[in-house]
């Protein structure tokens, strides 16, 4: 009538298998805040700025002229490391003031970045042409979800009415 499993335990099979278990469970427990730890950093290191300690910040050339202030920074996606320094130069009071980008190697950052220079005129920065932004780019919308195959649709009817007991006169 029904099916019969047997199962055979050869001795210390179970131990051996508990412990690999144990182990292999151990092993990964272990593993994850090392994981954890590479993803997650605690302190600002002494060679890294903050992001607001040059957005803004004065750019002068090696003459100490004031050649513009730094507005954005260029990002290389693969790499993670800032490519350009995007200057806002020119203008008077942020009218008529045009981007340029600059290579951010270029840029001679002194202690968190409380003075940059460029080896850059102020002249040569305003004939530089104008530095293009490309539009954001967004990953194209998922493809709807379609089904093939055949199957039954249903029809039925609907109606409103009342229920109920009681004699009609």
């Amino acid at each position: 009538m029904g099916d019969t499993v047997r199962v055979a335990f050869v001795e210390g099979s179970l131990i051996m298998n508990t412990k690999m278990i144990t182990t292999a469970t151990a092993v990964a427990l272990v593993a994850v805040p090392a994981f954890a730890q590479d993803v997650v950093m605690e302190n600002q290191g002494a060679d890294e700025l903050r992001g607001d300690w040059v957005i803004g910040a004065t750019v002068m050339s090696t003459e100490g002229e004031e050649i513009g202030a730094i507005d954005d920074v260029i990002l290389d996606a693969e790499e993670g490391n800032v490519t350009a320094a995007v200057l806002s130069v020119g203008g008077f009071l942020g009218l008529g003031a045009k981007s340029i980008a600059v290579d951010w190697s270029e840029l001679q950052i002194d202690w968190d970045g409380s003075e940059i220079t460029l080896d850059l005129t102020r002249e040569q920065a305003e004939d530089a042409p104008e530095y293009v932004f490309r539009d954001r780019e967004y990953p194209p919308p998922p493809e709807p979800e379609t089904t093939t195959g055949t199957g039954t649709t249903g029809t039925g009817t609907t109606g409103t009415g009342t229920t109920g007991t009681g004699a009609l006169d």
